[in-house]
């Protein structure tokens, strides 16, 4: 190959594009709701996102005050 360095740049970006830490998710429902043991004043949620490039689920727990919060927390951790 003519360029080694270039192709191993682009084969790294490809592989990180890839990766579900960076997927985008525009539809998301909390699946489960119950109050937090460890967080006083929180609720601990099963939200379930589908991803918008793959079409695949993806069920994520998070600890939040809020609905709104949780689905916001969830689409931050990538889905």
């Amino acid at each position: 190959m003519k360029y080694p360095v270039l192709a191993a740049l682009l084969a790294v970006a490809a592989a990180s594009m890839a990766s579900p830490a960076h997927a985008t998710c525009s539809s998301c429902n909390i699946q489960t709701k119950n109050a937090s043991a460890t967080e006083p004043g929180k609720f601990e949620y099963r939200v379930s996102c589908i991803i918008d490039e793959s079409g695949d689920e993806v069920n994520t727990v998070v600890t939040a005050a809020t609905d709104e919060e949780a689905i916001e927390l969830t689409k931050t951790k990538g889905c």
